[in-house]
């Protein structure tokens, strides 16, 4: 983005260029990238750039943006660069220390919703694998009924998601601590017997390619082993342990995984026949099982 001569570089022109410079670069939605990259330079929100084609951006500004753009186009992925990710139509701070939030992964939040719905009652929620915490409270901000307990291996993702919790006046209703996997923390006994148990664990196999920008990740959230079911496996097997007798678990798995999660989940004995459901690219994404009461 030359930024000399008699060039007027308006909104517009701004976004215009750089749509053009993320598409040659190969990103993924390279307008949208580009408008989230311009509205976090203007402090203002990405819809509200429409209304400022016109303006042209003070040289500070301009370069703040340069520089994001640069980064962009090497694939360093955008949700790191703004500091956040909207998500089930709330925004979430992420950081390196966590996976993005991507919107096949709303299914969980909408499976755990319906199912709390249908119990008609106060409700207890145990998110494993919360990262940012992005399951455990948009599901909190849908429902005043339910408390959820978000867990994670990484304090630093714990940090994240109990920060998200408290960003949208939700800490009293979503506990974040550290556990591995179904285990329960300490002080968190009213969670040993949950209504819903819900999980986007590492899954990806580690042989399996990823996106370039995707490897800028924590690996630890991403990788499980040569099948990528070294989570999927002790968690199922967990599971019957802590979801109580009519309560749901709800698992986000990988691409080509689900005759196998079915077969671990079935082979608990715990649960009834898992309803196997497909992502917005017709890929089967989610397995929700039924404990049997």
């Amino acid at each position: 983005m030359a930024d000399a001569g008699a060039q007027t570089w308006t909104v517009l022109s701004l976004l215009n260029w750089t749509k053009d410079y993320f598409a040659r670069a190969g990103l993924e939605s390279p307008r949208l990238a580009a408008e989230l990259l311009l509205a976090h330079v203007l402090g203002c929100k990405r819809i509200e750039l429409y209304a400022r084609f016109a303006l042209e951006p003070g040289e500070q500004q301009r370069a703040a943006f340069r520089e994001l753009v640069a980064r962009a186009a090497r694939h360093e992925p955008v949700a790191y660069l703004i500091g956040g990710k909207e998500f089930y139509s709330i925004w979430f701070r992420v950081t390196p220390d966590v996976l993005i939030p991507r919107p096949e992964t709303e299914m969980l939040v909408s499976e755990a919703l319906s199912h709390v719905r249908r119990l008609g009652r106060d409700a207890r929620m145990l998110d494993a694998c919360t990262g940012s915490g992005a399951v455990a409270v948009a599901t909190a901000s849908q429902l005043p009924s339910v408390h959820v307990l978000a867990t994670d291996a990484s304090p630093a993702a714990v940090e994240v998601a109990a920060g998200n919790a408290a960003a949208h006046g939700l800490g009293e209703r979503v506990t974040c601590r550290t556990a591995n996997l179904l285990e329960l923390p300490d002080g968190c006994e009213a969670f040993s017997a949950c209504d819903v148990v819900t999980a986007n664990p590492p899954y990806v196999a580690d042989a399996d390619e990823v996106a370039e920008s995707v490897r800028h990740e924590p690996e630890s959230a991403l990788r499980a082993g040569p099948e990528g079911l070294d989570v999927l496996r002790p968690l199922i097997a967990q599971a019957p342990e802590r979801v109580a007798p009519g309560g749901a678990l709800i698992l986000e798995f990988g691409q080509g995984q689900a005759d196998a999660v079915r077969d671990l989940i079935v082979a608990t004995g715990a649960f009834d026949e898992p309803r196997i459901l497909r992502d917005q690219q017709n890929i089967e994404r989610t397995a929700v099982a039924a404990k049997q009461a």
